[in-house]
């Protein structure tokens, strides 16, 4: 997209510039970050980070989706969405 300097532009202008924290949560309170995406990123790198340290992918996944207080089924789709994203169809992801 030739506009997508100018639609950077205009996004730091809408947030402060204090640090990076501050302007990334001010994007969150004004509804400027996709929630879904964020959920999604967190999951992905939490259940990554677990099968990383010795834990199976279904432990982390089904420990994670306690801590988070949702379904296994809403961790486990956004773990395997990613995978499908990429073109990965083994379980070897992590």
């Amino acid at each position: 997209m030739q506009n997508k300097r100018k639609l950077l532009i205009s996004l730091l202008d809408r947030i402060e510039q204090n640090n990076l924290t501050s302007a990334v949560e001010q994007m969150w309170n004004e509804g400027l970050l996709d929630r879904t995406a964020v959920e999604r990123l967190y999951i992905e790198r939490e259940v990554g980070r677990r099968v990383r340290a010795g834990e199976s992918k279904t432990k982390a996944i089904g420990q994670l989706s306690e801590e988070l207080s949702c379904s296994y089924e809403k961790v486990r789709a956004a773990v395997y969405y990613k995978n499908k994203i990429k073109g990965k169809t083994n379980g070897n992801s992590y």
